[in-house]
C-alpha cells in the first residue's frame, strides 16, 4: 500500500514551489550563508492580478524579515525587497511600499486602453535626491516581464 502511495506520488511530477518560495529563494540562501534561517512576518504575500489578465499573481514583501540569530533585519530605511510574481518568474526591487492601478492615459481627446501599473514607493537616491524624497517606480509588464522607462 505504501509503495503505491509512493508510486502515485512520483508519477505526479514535481511539486511546484508557491509564490513565496520562489521569492523568497535567495533570502533565504543568504541567511544560510550568514549561519542563520529567515523568519518572514505571516501576511507576507499578496495575491493579486499584476498583469491585467484576470489570473492572481502574487507580491511577496520582505517587510519585517530577520536573518536569525545573528545577522538582523534584511530591510533598513531604503526599504525592503518587494517581489513580483508571474507564475514562475520573479523580479525585485528595493521598495517601501507598493501599489497596482490601473491608469488610462489620454491623447488627442482620445482615452487609451488601461495599463495595469505597480508603482514601488522607493528610496529618494533612486532619484537621485534624499533618502525622504517622493519617488515612484513604475512598471509594468509586456507579457515575459515587468519593463520600466528608468531601465533604460
Amino acid at each position: 500500500m505504501i509503495r503505491a502511495g509512493v508510486m502515485l506520488m512520483l508519477m505526479a511530477g514535481p511539486v511546484l514551489a508557491g509564490p513565496a518560495d520562489l521569492a523568497l529563494a535567495e533570502s533565504r540562501a543568504f541567511c544560510v550563508e550568514q549561519g542563520g534561517t529567515l523568519e518572514v512576518p505571516e501576511g507576507e504575500t499578496t495575491l493579486i492580478d499584476l498583469t491585467g489578465d484576470g489570473i492572481k499573481d502574487a507580491i511577496v514583501s520582505e517587510e519585517g524579515a530577520f536573518c536569525g540569530p545573528e545577522y538582523g533585519y534584511l530591510g533598513g530605511s531604503g526599504g525592503f525587497m518587494i517581489h513580483a510574481v508571474v507564475g514562475d518568474k520573479v523580479q525585485s526591487w528595493l521598495a517601501g511600499a507598493w501599489l497596482v492601478q490601473d491608469i488610462a492615459f489620454f491623447a488627442e481627446d482620445t482615452t487609451q486602453d488601461a495599463v495595469r501599473v505597480l508603482l514601488l514607493g522607493q528610496h529618494g537616491s533612486a532619484c537621485n535626491t534624499y533618502g525622504a524624497a517622493p519617488c515612484v517606480l513604475a512598471v509594468t509588464w509586456d507579457g515575459e516581464q515587468f519593463v520600466s522607462a528608468a531601465a533604460r
